[in-house]
């Protein structure tokens, strides 16, 4: 049989579709592992669980259906975390900032804070609340621990003052300083002991000479009767009228 001559046109073109339609399939293999590679990504990135978690309340609900413990935001916007159990329960939030603790019976506390002073203060406190001690220190370098009696009134104080020195004041009821001891500025110590109107009876210093001096002073706070030890280490006794003259002297 006689075979029939295909033009090279002819096959040429045959060839051409041929390498079409092998390199049509590789790019429709690509975009179909493309297209699922880009399904993973998005179906893992909806399926990864969120690092954040946002509300504007969180209550932590106890078995009776009680809330024990509450996250949110004050009317002043600070946060505030509360927790309770029965009649204990915990206050803290940055309006201060300040904890605030109480305990089984709802009224025995502690207290730290910050005010808007940037004085930092800790009150410690029994079942009557208004009693206990406190502590505080000041923006300025000061510091005072205090006593507090059952109506809340300091009856006892130690402090210490920016400009140097301390103190040691006893109150009575009414809130009137009693008795104070005291290191000054400089370093020297003295005593003092009022009556009740808050008028120095009795006073007793150690000067920057290193001599010790005792006074008594009458109802009007005005010094009567000086005892005192001079450069020489030998006393003197300083009798005095209403007026501060000396009406007598010895030796």
């Amino acid at each position: 049989m006689t075979e029939i001559a295909v033009p090279a046109t002819v096959q040429s073109l045959h060839a051409r579709l041929d390498s079409l339609e092998r390199t049509n399939r590789r790019y429709r293999l690509g975009a179909i592992a493309l297209g699922l590679s880009a399904f993973a990504w998005v179906a893992c990135g909806v399926a990864q669980p969120k690092s954040e978690l946002e509300a504007e309340r969180f209550v932590l609900l106890g078995a009776d259906g009680s809330e024990r413990a509450v996250l949110e935001l004050d009317s002043q916007g600070h946060p505030t975390l509360v927790m309770r159990q029965e009649e204990s329960s915990v206050l803290l939030t940055t309006n201060g900032p300040s904890l605030l603790l109480r305990g089984p019976d709802g009224k025995t506390g502690a207290y730290l804070g910050i005010d808007k002073k940037s004085d930092v203060r800790l009150d410690l406190s029994s079942a009557r609340v208004l009693d206990g001690l406190r502590l505080v220190t000041h923006e300025d370098g000061s510091a005072g621990v205090y006593v507090l009696d059952t109506t809340g009134r300091e009856r006892a104080a130690l402090e210490s003052f920016s400009v140097g020195g301390a103190a040691v004041n006893l109150r009575e009821a009414s809130g009137k300083v009693r008795a104070q001891f005291a290191l000054d500025a400089a370093g020297q110590p003295n005593l003092l002991l009022m009556d009740g109107v808050g008028q120095r009876r009795i006073g007793m210093v150690v000067g920057e000479d290193g001599n010790g001096l005792l006074e008594l002073a009458d109802e009007r706070g005005r010094p009567r009767a000086q005892l005192a030890t001079q450069f020489d280490g030998s006393p003197r006794l300083d009798m005095k009228r209403e007026d501060g003259g000396v009406s007598y002297t010895a030796p």
